[in-house]
């Protein structure tokens, strides 16, 4: 299965592309253009792009996962991303930007500063994004809050 807009191949029993959001197809025609995704509504399947800021580290991944538990109890979703250090993982616990004052209130780190903006790559294209961009400005990509 085939892609028509990023040509990523897919195994079978795959029907939408996870980046863009479209059906797939089985072969492309010789020759054929890519299509240009729809400037529609992003897709309603798949994975969806966080717009994230990390809150802060853990030295073990249980108490990077008693801190997210804790805050899903409370109705705040949290991501846990793992980073290396040197030798050495780090577990980041990361959250909406919205979400970072009611955070640092749950977890009792009043101390946290306030999260910095930062830009990141666009994980369908690599161009940067911006951290105020709700769609990539290489690819058209949509993120969501």
């Amino acid at each position: 299965m085939i892609c028509p807009v990023c040509r990523d191949e897919y195994r079978p029993g795959f029907t939408r592309c996870a980046t863009c959001g479209v059906d797939l197809v089985a072969t492309l025609d010789a020759g054929q253009a890519p299509q240009a995704p729809a400037p529609s509504a992003p897709p309603t399947e798949g994975p969806t792009v966080e717009l994230t800021v990390p809150f802060c580290g853990f030295l073990g991944l249980d108490e990077a996962r008693k801190a997210r538990e804790t805050l899903r109890e409370r109705g705040v979703r949290a991501l846990i991303v793992i980073t290396e250090s040197g030798d050495a993982e780090e577990y980041w616990l990361r959250v909406a930007h919205e979400d970072y004052r009611a955070t640092a209130a749950i977890l009792g780190r009043h101390e946290v500063a306030e999260p910095q903006d930062e830009s990141f790559a666009c994980s369908a294209c690599g161009v940067a994004v911006g951290p105020a961009d709700r769609a990539c400005p290489g690819c058209g990509l949509e993120f969501r809050e």
